[in-house]
This record gives C-alpha cells, sequence and structure tokens, in this order.
C-alpha cells in the first residue's frame, strides 16, 4: 500500500469507532451482534504493519494485519446529549428484544443419550 493512502486511513480513521472489514476468519457463523461486537473498535493507530484497536466497551485491545484488511468503515455514533440523537436511541431501546432461540432448534442431548443407550443393549 502507498504512503499516501497510509497516510489518507490515518487521517479519516484514527480515534473513530470503525468496523475492519477482514478476509475470511474461521468464525463464520456470527449472528448481527457477534459480528458487530468482534470486529468494531476505536482505531488507536493505523500504519503499513496494520491497526490497532481498542474495543468500545470492554477496552480489550486488538490488532488487525493490514495484509488481512479489505476494508475499514466509519461507524455513526450517537450522543444522548444531542437532541436528535436522543430521539432515535429511545427508538432503538423500544424495539421489541431479540426471540430466544427455539429449543427445538438444537439436538435433544437426552433423547440422543437414551437412543445410543438403547442401540448398545440391542447388540
Amino acid at each position: 500500500m502507498k504512503l499516501t493512502t497510509i497516510k489518507k486511513l490515518q487521517d479519516r480513521f484514527v480515534g473513530k469507532v470503525c468496523t475492519i472489514l477482514t478476509s475470511p476468519i474461521p468464525k463464520q457463523n456470527f449472528s448481527d451482534t457477534q459480528f458487530s461486537d468482534f470486529f468494531t473498535c476505536v482505531i488507536d493507530s493505523l500504519d503499513e504493519d496494520g491497526i490497532f484497536a481498542t474495543h468500545p466497551t470492554t477496552g480489550c485491545k486488538n490488532f488487525y494485519n493490514l495484509t488481512n484488511v479489505l476494508g475499514i468503515v466509519e461507524e455513526q455514533v450517537f450522543y444522548e446529549d444531542n437532541p436528535e440523537h436522543a430521539a432515535i436511541i429511545a427508538k432503538v431501546r423500544d424495539l421489541p428484544k431479540t426471540p430466544k432461540p427455539n429449543p427445538n432448534d438444537f439436538a435433544n442431548i437426552d433423547l440422543m443419550a437414551k437412543l445410543a443407550q438403547k442401540q448398545d443393549s440391542s447388540n
């Protein structure tokens, strides 16, 4: 990557809340919430090697190797002391919560154990 591009990236993204888009990783079944929690950060520094960042909630530190970064997306940040933002925040808080998973969507371990026992006793 050209040094002029690195300088532009530094000027535009350092100190801001961003989502880092990377080449595929083994964790591919993220929910939207998990994805944003895993890849959204405040960019601390950016250079030809990569991006050092901090998780906005936990303060955990992250590093993204620049060769695996496909993109950087600045996130919109809402502030409760801004009246326009406060109305949006209130709407989001009033949205229905994500439904709990249906237990029928998962394997019934007890039933599987009983089937295995039954299979063992028939042999």
